[in-house]
This record gives C-alpha cells, sequence and structure tokens, in this order.
C-alpha cells in the first residue's frame, strides 16, 4: 500500500515540476536569443565566482565560433553548474516562456 502511495506523489510532484522545467527552457531561450548582451553578462554573473567578465570573453569566443544563435547552447553548457542556476534564474526573472516581464 505505501508503494502505490508513493507513486501517486511521485507522480503529483512531477505535474508540477515538469511545466516549470519547460517554463526554465523556454524562458532561457528567448532570453538569449533576444536581451543577451554585456549588461545582461554583468547582471546575471554579478555574483559569480569567476566574475562576469571571464564569463562574457567566454561568450565572445564562443560567439565569433559559431555566431549568436550557434553559440548559445555550446556557451551554456560548458558553464559549471553554479553558473548555470545563475543563468537560468535571470532568465526566468526577465522572461515567462515568451513574454518578457521586466
Amino acid at each position: 500500500m505505501m508503494y502505490g502511495w508513493r507513486l501517486i506523489q511521485l507522480w503529483n510532484t512531477w505535474k508540477i515540476i515538469e511545466p516549470m522545467k519547460k517554463n526554465d527552457v523556454a524562458s532561457f531561450l528567448y532570453y538569449m536569443w533576444n536581451c543577451w548582451c554585456e549588461e545582461e553578462c554583468m547582471r546575471a554573473f554579478s555574483s559569480s565566482v569567476c566574475g562576469w567578465h571571464h564569463i562574457w570573453n567566454k561568450w565572445c569566443q564562443y560567439s565569433n565560433q559559431n555566431g549568436h544563435y550557434g553559440a548559445v547552447e555550446e556557451f551554456f553548457a560548458n558553464l559549471d553548474d553554479e553558473n548555470q542556476d545563475l543563468l537560468v534564474e535571470r532568465a526566468t526573472v526577465v522572461y515567462n516562456r515568451r513574454r518578457k516581464i521586466v
């Protein structure tokens, strides 16, 4: 009986979390496509241990190699977990899926 209850709990939790993940991804993509610039980098990574200048230089490197849209995936993939979280957090502050809120 406990096993069935746990599955129901997990299912209900998943139903709540899944739309949030989808929203985070959409918000991130629209943010990077429409808002990403040096000023946004400074805001997103103001508390980063390595400093926002370092991250901006990495972005410029990927952007020069791949173009703006191609750089997004490689840039994100090469950030550490903490910096990925900072970037997604900023993206979800600025965007709610397709709608800019800030």
